[in-house]
């Protein structure tokens, strides 16, 4: 499963819509109950993807990955972007 690159690919189409949700439910103001909660979350998930760039950058350290791209990526996606990128699951 770890080496399946749609496996991956799913993963990141799930954290883009979950982002996506989040970001609507707080732009609308919809923060209290449920929605409240899963903004919650979604700060917490950014706050984790922002502590995984220095792992990031050790795990792809030699791989000739630009630091914007990396930043960006990972902020996103998190290690569901950088981990198969370091197994060779895919190269972009």
């Amino acid at each position: 499963m770890l080496q399946s690159r749609s496996f991956w690919l799913a993963q990141g189409a799930g954290i883009v819509l979950f982002h996506l949700v989040a970001l609507f439910l707080l732009l609308t103001g919809m923060t209290t109950g449920l929605a409240g909660t899963l903004v919650t979350i979604w700060a917490i998930v950014l706050v984790i993807h922002a502590g995984e760039l220095i792992a990031a950058f050790v795990a792809l350290k030699g791989m000739n990955v630009p630091p914007l791209t990396l930043i960006a990526k990972t902020l996103v996606f998190g290690f569901i972007w950088w981990l198969p990128r370091r197994l060779g699951v895919y190269q972009s």
